[in-house]
């Protein structure tokens, strides 16, 4: 199984919007794919399920599993043991663990955590800080999974952390913009600050184990270290007049090359090349401005939009064209997993 998180800084650039079609066009490449909403605004639930079936899904008990808060609510409220997830099928090969805002409660007891598990008894601590890492994993186990994909806030709290530290990989989906540029400062600083830390922790924990002969109070040893590895970028929202970069977005796509390497990669001596050359880069995905709240109503992947969802005229050609980008992304994605 390889775990991936769709993460910016900077909110406003379609994650959402790129990790549903994304999963969708992953598990038409005969990958089974898990979303998990990590979010708790949830926008990625809302956007995959209806209201009554996510009303449903809320009224359930916690220990039914069926949202990931509900799912670590016994870490929350006292160290237990996590609840076992219950999936729901989107299509063939994909499924999701819906999000909740209750999973906004959990982020304090993960801020509280985090500076414990760097201390000489950190049982608790490590056990609350890797819960999202144990419940990626025991889903993928019990599904036979191959690829779980996290939607995850802009935000650089304790819960973001506690995702990305469960993540093999993270793709970066970025907007044409200063605001996107500056968000890969504080994208990669966060990142290697929490790679580096968790690794000294990680350190701790074995030198503990050693000296005490203990494991974890769920039975296994030491969490298991993921990469977190940059697997690249994806320009998103390219507004185009003829198939040309409007000048204005143009000058921000230049730069992002540069931006990535030096802040995200920490290359700062490697020369950049143009925006159009960089292999860092994973695709560009067109502005679907116009098809967007269609499939949103659809409850569909952009690419699968019909007439009966109110497709009209050239929009057509939009979905054409949804549905090669997002084949192209797919194959870029995986290509770049398995090697991961």
């Amino acid at each position: 199984m390889k775990s991936l998180a769709l993460f910016n800084n900077k909110g406003g650039v379609g994650k959402t919007t790129m990790t549903f079609n994304l999963g969708h066009m992953l598990a038409r490449q005969g990958r089974e794919v898990v979303l998990i909403d990590c979010d708790p605004q949830c926008n990625l639930s809302a956007l995959a399920l209806t209201e009554g079936e996510l009303e449903e899904v809320f009224a359930s008990d916690a220990s039914m599993g069926r949202t990931v808060a509900a799912c670590v609510e016994r870490v929350r409220i006292g160290n237990g043991e996590l609840y076992k997830p219950a999936l729901l099928e989107l299509a063939e090969h994909l499924s999701i663990l819906p999000g909740d805002l209750t999973l906004s409660r959990f982020e304090g007891k993960l801020a509280k955590a985090w500076p414990e598990v760097f201390s000489t008894d950190a049982e608790s601590a490590v056990f609350v800080t890797t819960a999202i890492e144990r419940l990626a994993e025991g889903l993928a186990i019990e599904h036979d999974v191959d690829v779980v994909l996290f939607d995850v806030g802009p935000s650089l709290g304790a819960l973001n952390r506690a995702v990305l530290l469960a993540c093999d990989a993270v793709l970066i989906p970025l907007a044409p913009d200063l605001f996107s540029l500056r968000g890969l400062e504080n994208v990669g600083e966060a990142m290697r600050d929490w790679k580096d830390d968790w690794g000294q922790a990680r350190i701790r924990i074995q030198q503990a184990q050693t000296r005490t002969a203990g494991r974890r109070r769920d039975g296994r040893g030491a969490p298991r270290e993921h990469a977190m590895e940059p697997i690249g970028y994806v320009l998103q929202q390219h507004l185009a007049r003829e198939e040309v970069p409007l000048k204005a977005y143009s000058r921000w796509a230049e730069q992002i090359p540069a931006y990535y390497r030096r802040f995200v990669l920490g290359q700062e001596s490697e020369p950049a090349p143009g925006q159009a050359a960089d292999p860092h880069c994973l695709g560009h995905l067109r502005h679907f401005a116009s098809l967007v709240p269609l499939a949103q109503a659809a409850r569909k992947p952009i690419f699968d939009l019909k007439h009966a969802d109110g497709v009209l005229g050239t929009q057509f050609q939009l979905v054409e064209r949804a549905r090669a980008e997002f084949k192209a992304l797919a194959q870029k994605v995986l290509q770049r997993l398995d090697a991961a």
